[in-house]
């Protein structure tokens, strides 16, 4: 029985040139998904696209919800939305140091949450 209260989570997935946006915590050294707290009374795909903005600056131009991926894990609920975005990410917050487009094939450190959440979604 689960004692502790997950935080509800806005997590971006965003896809291009069959890559997807990953980044990287300060003081971290696994990739995860874009995202972050959601605000109490604040829709999740509003969350998602703010979160988005300010660790990387993008302008999100759509927003899809997808209920059917989101993941619990184990200090998380991820509320996951697939966006599509533009400009190109740049580093805004001082809580990211990194950024990586994946293209799923590459070796990286990943956080364990972000495979079971691209395994919902299907291909890439």
């Amino acid at each position: 029985m689960r004692t502790k209260r997950l935080r509800r989570r806005a997590t971006a997935v965003v896809v291009r040139d069959r890559k997807v946006l990953l980044v990287k915590d300060r003081g971290q050294s696994h990739y995860s998904l874009p995202g972050g707290g959601i605000r109490k009374r604040e829709p999740v795909v509003a969350a998602a696209s703010r979160e988005l903005y300010e660790e990387l600056g993008l302008d999100a131009i759509k927003v899809t919800r997808l209920t059917e991926c989101d993941f619990e894990g184990s200090l998380n609920q991820h509320n996951v939305c697939l966006i599509e975005a533009n400009g190109e990410p740049a580093l805004m917050q001082l809580a990211v140091s990194g950024f990586i487009w994946w293209d799923m094939k590459e070796d990286i450190p990943i956080l364990p949450h972000v495979m079971s959440i691209l395994g919902r979604i299907g291909p890439i």
